[in-house]
């Protein structure tokens, strides 16, 4: 082809590629419809963009590296469907980004996998039949290496693992979520440090036989793998709720110290029939259990509703609190509310074992 006509030619292409895949309107939004390409339009717009997903079904979309300060705002009735052969909605590095009220699902290995990023809000969104694995590495929300973190007010249902923050930095906020038959953990903390680490809020909870094809069951519902707060900001898990806890026989609600890590806090959490344990301390420094409620039938693997023990050596275990809880937990035919190995030097004081009002 003529070198001059080529030269003609590529800026209107581009023209065109833009074009056909958003309309702006007057207030700087770009809308995208059905059928449009969500990655040509993060290219192809600058940072700061507004982007409205508009209603109906967008087929196999995927955004990665989307640019600084943008946001991706979906319509009610916006679902992003990756046909279970996109790996994942959104990926790539996020700054100062957010996602809001979609709809994703039938992605390979993760809604939204970001391997590192700042300050990025996820708020509002669903996401169904989604995640590959284990769930160890791959669920509905993974992030790595992120500083500053909220996930708001979001659903997720039939996924190989929930919320699953690794290497990454507070403030993480995990707050008014809930979720349905999640797979291995509802929240997963991986080596996160730092203050205004928060898990609040949230329901889940384990129904029927409907989980993902190919995930392994719920193990802990929350889980602080390798984890640290500060002696100011302790990593707080406030408030949340737990039903149920499907064919795994060794999980618990909420697992702190788990290989480790120190300041963590346990409130208030409310655990019915939820696992193995309720909460357990199973190492780790400064580590307090406070005013939670758990309860749990007679079944084949109901064990604890309480424990502190070293189940971490060689990393340090000590400091450990156990005070104002309540419970009735029937294991083996009898009431089994509290258990120490005594090795993190535990306080345990001011507890009703059992609480036969429950």
């Amino acid at each position: 082809m003529n070198r001059y006509i080529l030269h003609i030619l590529l800026p209107l292409l581009s023209l065109v590629l833009i074009t056909s895949c958003t309309d702006l309107d007057n207030t700087g939004q770009v809308f995208l419809e059905t059928g449009d390409n969500f990655q040509i339009a993060n290219d192809t717009h600058p940072e700061g963009t507004v982007f409205l997903i508009k209603a109906g079904v967008h087929s196999n979309q995927k955004v990665h590296n989307p640019k600084n300060g943008n946001r991706w705002i979906g319509e009610n009735g916006a679902i992003l469907n990756g046909n279970n052969r996109i790996e994942a909605a959104f990926t790539g590095t996020a700054q100062n980004i957010i996602i809001q009220g979609i709809t994703i699902k039938n992605y390979v290995d993760s809604g939204v996998h970001f391997r590192s990023g700042e300050n990025i809000t996820i708020n509002r969104i669903r996401v169904y039949d989604t995640g590959s694995g284990t769930g160890e590495r791959n669920g509905a929300l993974r992030f790595e290496r992120v500083v500053g973190l909220k996930v708001l007010n979001s659903h997720l249902e039939r996924v190989n693992s929930g919320i699953l923050p690794s290497y990454s930095e507070g403030p993480i906020v995990i707050s008014g979520n809930s979720g349905v038959n999640v797979g291995r953990n509802f929240v997963q903390l991986d080596k996160v440090n730092g203050e205004g680490i928060e898990i609040k809020n949230n329901v889940m909870e384990r129904q029927g036989s409907a989980i993902r094809n190919g995930a392994d069951d719920v193990v802990d519902w929350i889980s602080i793998f390798r984890s640290e707060g500060t002696a100011n900001s302790p990593i707080h898990v406030f408030r949340n709720r737990a039903k149920g806890h499907g064919f795994d026989t060794t999980g618990s609600f909420i697992m702190l110290g788990d290989e480790g890590g120190k300041y963590q806090l346990a409130e208030e959490n409310i655990g019915v029939n939820p696992g193995q344990v309720g909460i357990g301390i199973a190492g780790g420094e400064s580590i307090t259990v406070k005013g939670n409620i758990m309860f749990s039938d007679e079944s084949d693997f109901s064990n604890v509703a309480f424990y502190s023990a070293d189940y971490s050596t060689p990393n340090p275990c000590f400091d450990h609190t156990i005070t104002s809880n309540r419970s009735y937990w029937k294991s083996n035919n009898r009431q089994n509310n509290v258990w120490t190995d005594r090795k993190c030097d535990p306080l345990i004081e001011n507890n009703i074992f059992p609480d036969l009002s429950i």
